[in-house]
């Protein structure tokens, strides 16, 4: 499934947006929902790619494995720092990981002609309590 790529999008995933709801107290708190479900290139970080990304959030431990993705640009709008990734399956439908996987880089990639390609994205698991 190359999606008009020479990539071959071997992966799926599901992406959850963050939406920030105030309950009647007045403290917010954020809530993800499913908005759908992508094809995506899952694997180790690479040093040329963004593995390298300092951007920290708490709550997160030193020394959390990172990975990357490589989403097809037809896919551009589900890619956000707010969003999350869950639930990796290979192409036979068999899970590869169940932990939820936080953006905390993404850099676009284009083509000679200037238009967008394809976008790397680096996952970082989620550490929450």
């Amino acid at each position: 499934m190359s999606n008009k790529t020479f990539f071959r999008f071997s992966h799926k995933c599901d992406v959850y947006a963050k939406t920030t709801t105030t309950n009647a107290a007045g403290q917010e708190y954020a809530a993800f929902s499913k908005t759908a479900t992508i094809v995506f290139q899952f694997q180790a970080p690479t040093t040329q790619s963004t593995s390298s990304s300092d951007r920290r959030l708490s709550p997160y431990v030193d020394n959390l494995s990172k990975y990357e993705g490589i989403v097809p640009s037809m896919y551009q709008e589900y890619i956000s720092f707010d969003n999350r990734i869950t639930n990796i399956t290979d192409s036979k439908g068999n899970q590869i990981e169940t932990d939820t996987y936080e953006i905390v880089g993404i850099q676009p990639k284009f083509t000679p002609s200037g238009r967008k390609h394809h976008i790397i994205i680096s996952l970082r698991r989620v550490v929450e309590v």
